[in-house]
This record gives structure tokens, sequence and C-alpha cells, in this order.
């Protein structure tokens, strides 16, 4: 199971990271890429047109990327703690087991007192009435 968790962590990870670099990196060149006039500089039309199509598209993936990224890592992290909520309910179902025994080892399960705890002292014995109490 933990190499499940690491793996599905990382690839929340690696999308959510990967949405943040993209956006980065595009708005980075576009930063650069600006003159004193506050406008992008190309040395031609034809690298203007392909760098403006190319980054509206990364910009555009890179949204569905983080979104993806955070509903992986949300939805696991529901499923962890719905899952140690299960191990806790069966661990407490175990330790009541164990406290409470419903056979003992003189008497066989089969013949078992029920849920009560066991005597294997039978009631009709001499030493349960106490008699010789006085």
């Amino acid at each position: 199971m933990f190499w499940q968790d690491a793996f599905i962590v990382a690839v929340g990870v690696c999308l959510l990271g990967g949405g943040f670099a993209l956006r980065v990196l595009v708005n980075r060149r576009r930063f650069y890429r600006r003159g004193p006039g506050g406008l992008q500089h190309f040395s031609r039309y034809s690298k203007a047109v392909l760098s403006s199509m190319v980054e509206g598209f990364l910009l555009f993936v890179s949204i569905p990327m983080m979104i993806l990224g955070m509903l992986v890592l949300f939805f696991w992290s529901i499923y962890l703690i719905e899952r140690g909520r299960y191990i806790i309910k069966d661990s407490d179902k175990t330790e009541k087991s164990i406290a409470e025994p419903t056979a003992h080892f003189l008497v066989p399960a089969e013949e078992g007192f029920g849920r009560k705890k066991i005597c294997p002292i039978p009631a009709n014995h001499s030493l349960t009435s106490m008699s010789w109490l006085g």
C-alpha cells in the first residue's frame, strides 16, 4: 500500500507543480519580451503568431493540470482518512474480542457460554453455590 500511496501523491504533486511551472515559463518569456512601453517585441510576424498560439495553448493546458492535481490530492486524502477509520474500527473489534473471550481452553467453543465471560466451573458445582461459607 505504501508504494501505491506514494505513486498517487507523486502524480498529484507533478500535475499541480507542472501546471504552475508552465504558467511561470510562459509568463517569464512574455515578461522578457516586453520593451520600455510595455508591449511585446518580435523580430518577425510569423514568430509573433506562432509564439502567441503556443503560449496560449500552454496556458490553457496548465489550468486543467492544476485542477486535476488538486482533485487527485484532495480525493486521495479523503480516501486515506476513510481507510484509517476502517482500520481503527477493525482494531477495536479485535481488541474487544481479546479482552472478552467467548470460549475457554477447558470449554470448547461449540459448547461455549455465548457472549458472556467464560467460567469453566459449572453452575451446579458445590463451589458456586457458596453453601460451605455458612
